[in-house]
């Protein structure tokens, strides 16, 4: 990205303190010869920057409109996409002059996307959702059946911006509800109620902190309830998601877990520690 002229200038003064040979030039006046000569020089070097950029964004767009669109491309692009507005004619970008960075963030309603070809199909799977870490939820519209508000104009968005031939699927629904049985073991010199709630606040903070589309798996949930405090045995019964039952690890289907403590079974047993 081109710098300004100042920077340019202010750069080039530091070079210039630092010769020996250049000692002599030590007037501070803004019109003195040789800092006026600097500063037309920063001006030319700003220019040839931005003249840079343009090119570099040119070819850009160039080698973006010749090849094939890799899925991260999809992603980002789904990241862009901006509720009630039209992208400029015949590109895949927004005209966003004239709003703040305020108004182009609220616009930006998708916050969370992943974009992965299946192997067997070729069909490309774009999941998004709305909302903040840890209380996500789907764009309005689009969930099951339903085709209308802001799901649908996303719809209409990746259609117009796809490459030809591309055949793609939205993933825009609920939260996998997840369910689990664990018999907590723990220090019988802690208050049980306690405990449950800190093996509660455990689960929701390892479910929700996954990364969107992120690996579940039972090891990283029970090492996230052994870091309670006065925790001795953790032993996992089962774990759901959904109406599948999990081996040993899970994608959830909306790329991410829906929490409510009413499915979270914990069973406490006090437990001496044998020493």
């Amino acid at each position: 990205m081109a710098r300004t002229t100042k920077e340019i200038y202010d750069d080039m003064i530091t070079v210039k303190e630092g010769m020996a040979r250049l000692a002599v030039l030590t007037s501070n006046s803004s019109t003195a010869v040789w800092r006026l000569i600097l500063w037309v020089t920063a001006a030319g070097i700003q220019m040839l920057e931005r003249i840079f950029d343009t090119h570099r964004s040119e070819v850009t767009e160039i080698i973006e409109n010749i090849l094939p669109h890799r899925p991260k491309w999809y992603r980002d692009k789904a990241l862009k996409f901006m509720a009630d507005k039209l992208l400029i004619p015949d590109t895949d970008r927004y005209d966003t002059s004239g709003m703040t960075e305020e108004e182009i963030e609220a616009a930006r309603v998708v916050k969370f996307a992943t974009a992965i070809e299946e192997p067997a199909s070729s069909v490309l799977i774009i999941k998004i959702a709305a909302g903040e870490a840890g209380n996500l939820q789907p764009l309005p519209g689009g969930t099951g059946n339903i085709t209308t508000g802001q799901a649908e104009q996303f719809r209409a968005y990746i259609n117009e911006i796809r490459d030809a031939g591309v055949r793609w699927n939205l993933v825009n629904i609920e939260g996998d509800d997840f369910y689990c049985e664990i018999d907590i073991y723990y220090s019988p010199l802690l208050t049980p109620s306690d405990v449950r709630r800190s093996v509660q606040d455990a689960i929701k903070m390892y479910l929700t902190g996954l990364p969107f589309n992120g690996e579940y798996s039972n090891m990283a949930l029970i090492d996230a309830v052994q870091t309670v405090e006065g925790m001795l045995i953790a032993d996992l019964k089962y774990a759901r998601a959904g109406s599948v039952y999990v081996d040993v690890k899970i994608i959830p289907n909306a790329g991410y877990f829906k929490y409510l403590e009413a499915n979270i079974t914990l069973n406490l047993i006090p437990h001496a520690a044998i020493r």
